[in-house]
């Protein structure tokens, strides 16, 4: 064949079969493309949708078995004495909802049927190790994770030991003492 240049075999038939068998060949793989890119898209969805629920139903099986924990060191009130400071509370609430295993309102549940505004309250004070002691997440947070820890069998962490050998039996306190103290001073007044 001695058709060589740009347009030098352009009016063989060869040329225009060749060229729209190559043509046809590019659109098919086009379209076979944008098809497994919506199959793609709807088996990712779907498997999303289906860890998510796997996810949900593992999420509510944990709350269940911590919520079916007996602690053995309660008080009188039916509560044990607490050994975590609040920040340590706040700290594993942070990471517990950070795993995204259940929803907020579903931990609070477990918590035993906390505000979502107690919630709010607590995690959004200023740190210390007794600020927000009085909050009533404080004591059921560190119940819900000190049923956490017995259920996994985790150890007691070095902190905690250290804290159980400095506050003693009871604990700490569970009202923050920020040292402020208020004294009402008025005048008598004798009248004659």
């Amino acid at each position: 064949m001695e058709l060589n240049g740009r347009d030098r075999g352009a009016g063989n038939t060869t040329y225009y079969g060749a060229s729209r068998f190559f043509y046809r060949r590019d659109r098919r793989a086009k379209i076979e493309k944008r098809k497994q890119k919506a199959n793609d898209k709807k088996r990712k969805a779907s498997e999303h949708r289906e860890e998510k629920a796997k996810k949900a139903r593992d999420g509510l099986d944990l709350l269940k078995r911590i919520q079916e924990t007996v602690l053995g060191d309660e008080d009188e009130n039916g509560f044990p004495p607490v050994y975590d400071d609040c920040d340590e509370i706040r700290k594993k609430i942070s990471e517990f909802q950070g795993e995204k295993i259940v929803t907020q309102a579903a931990f609070l549940k477990a918590m035993g049927y906390v505000s979502a505004n107690s919630l709010r309250s607590f995690m959004s004070m200023k740190r210390g190790a007794g600020s927000g002691a009085a909050n009533v997440v404080y004591r059921k947070g560190y119940v819900f994770f000190e049923k956490k820890r017995t259920l996994e069998g985790g150890n007691k962490t070095k902190k905690r030991l250290e804290n159980e050998k400095k506050q003693g039996p009871d604990g700490f306190e569970l009202r923050h003492d920020d040292g402020k103290r208020y004294y009402l001073v008025s005048e008598l007044q004798q009248t004659v």
